[in-house]
């Protein structure tokens, strides 16, 4: 085994994050956090894969390996006894993530919010997933917890009272995204954007809550926390940042304008309260999955007439400090696909020879000398990973399946059977996207071949 660069591990995702967005900003004084975090360790842009989809990138970060590896192709995949399409799911990927290698090595793990980690893994240590911040209905309704959300479930109720709930914002919490917000907007029935809106402020701080509260008051070695937070502020809000676009209405555009800005410092001020909480002895890795336009680059149109991943630019941010990691590094080169075995070696545990990264070895102490083992996914042991036969709850998939169309983020795929065939083409088509980034034209054609036998009719669109 390579010796332990750090003596414990936060690794925090920001879907969607930008340098090009965040700098401006840094200069301005306006995220001292970031600035200092960046400039004290190692930092550079962050390559991501294609194609640009949230749940195949995370599976990436978390696994060190492409979609045609971990198995996750898109938001939806087709229920295992056929019957129609569920959400893809923890037990939809086919590898061992970080947290499951962690905790088959004995490490103590939390990981809270990961994309597609639903149902919550049974590691060593708490999973929360990705149904957490899941909104049930206003403010004086029931709130259940999805089945399956925490690990160990006996955590579930303390974790649920964590939660935001968009109806207990007032004025105050909303003024630092709107500061132009008059009493008579306060509305969200009158203005639907204002509801959007209290609703992701909600869903960040449900993910702060409980990732602050586990570092708080758990021991662990490695902490894996995502906020999905700045892309979804970006799909909502981005078309009403600076410069004014064409189609946006001055009166929307004064009301708007600085919800991006709002949401950056909201982000930087978590990340404040992540390092003070993690303390000195903690190696910290800031990354995005990609970044997102912001300027003359930016769609034309509003953005709900135009593709979402037409907005994400393909370069995402990486920022590392702490014990292990080489001060005032610049890194060159990386991509989503280092993170794992880059977290891996900082642990001093083997790297997986069927990953498809890199240790960035110019960012971390000069003298580290990773080791590999060839397969994780063939080294006995439990890993906390869910048995074979687990399915989940058929009605928590429906519902995470109606949060998906009601986003935006998926169509209503209509009927069971053209569900399950428009989500093998969308999957299939996204497959053979995956391999021919990786340059593996050979199995990219064979997926073509199979595209056009089982859908001759089809436009094949990326």
């Amino acid at each position: 085994m390579p010796d332990r660069l750090a003596k414990r591990v936060l690794v925090v995702g920001w879907d969607a994050a930008d340098w090009k967005f965040a700098r401006p900003l840094m200069d301005r004084g306006l995220m001292p956090t970031l600035k200092r975090f960046s400039e004290r360790g190692a930092s550079g842009n962050l390559a991501t894969n294609r194609p640009i989809l949230s749940p195949m990138l995370w599976n990436s970060i978390a696994t060190g390996k492409r979609p045609f590896k971990h198995g996750i192709y898109g938001f939806t995949e087709p229920r295992p006894d056929g019957d129609g399409v569920r959400p893809c799911a923890s037990t939809s990927r086919r590898c061992k993530a970080l947290w499951n290698i962690a905790t088959q090595s004995g490490l103590k793990t939390n990981v809270v919010g990961w994309y597609a980690s639903h149902p919550a893994e049974p590691i060593n240590g708490v999973a929360v997933s990705n149904r957490y911040t899941d909104l049930a209905g206003k403010i004086d309704e029931p709130w259940p917890l999805a089945e399956g959300t925490v690990h160990p479930p006996e955590l579930a109720d303390e974790l649920a009272a964590l939660r935001v709930h968009p109806g207990e914002l007032g004025r105050e919490a909303i003024l630092p995204f709107m500061p132009t917000l008059e009493g008579n907007q306060l509305d969200p029935g009158n203005h639907h954007r204002l509801g959007h809106l209290m609703e992701l402020i909600a869903e960040t701080t449900t993910v702060h809550s409980a990732a602050t509260h586990l570092m708080a008051n758990t021991e662990w070695d490695l902490m894996c926390v995502y906020y999905e937070g700045i892309d979804r502020f970006a799909h909502g809000f981005m078309e009403f940042h600076p410069p004014r676009m064409d189609h946006v209405k001055p009166g929307f555009f004064e009301m708007y304008k600085e919800v991006m800005t709002g949401c950056y410092r909201f982000h930087d001020m978590m990340l404040s309260a992540l390092l003070q909480l993690a303390g000195p002895d903690t190696t910290v890795l800031l990354l995005s999955d990609h970044g997102y336009y912001d300027d003359h680059l930016r769609p034309k149109g509003s953005a709900a007439e135009t593709n979402p991943v037409a907005w994400h630019r393909p370069l995402g941010l990486l920022a590392m400090d702490g014990p292990g990691v080489r001060p005032g590094t610049d890194i060159f080169g990386s991509s989503i696909l280092d993170i794992t075995p880059t977290v891996l070696t900082l642990l001093g545990l083997p790297v997986d020879s069927q990953m498809d990264g890199r240790v960035l070895l110019d960012a971390i102490a000069p003298d580290a000398k990773p080791d590999w083992v060839m397969d994780w996914d063939n080294v006995p042991g439990d890993a906390g990973l869910h048995p074979d036969n687990h399915r989940g709850a058929p009605e928590a998939a429906r519902a995470a399946m109606q949060q998906l169309i009601d986003l935006g983020y998926i169509e209503d795929p209509g009927t069971d059977e053209e569900a399950v065939q428009r989500t093998i083409l969308g999957n299939l088509n996204r497959k053979m996207s995956s391999y021919l980034d990786a340059d593996r034209h050979e199995q990219a054609l064979s997926v073509a071949e199979e595209l056009t036998d089982r859908f001759p009719d089809e436009p094949y669109a990326w």
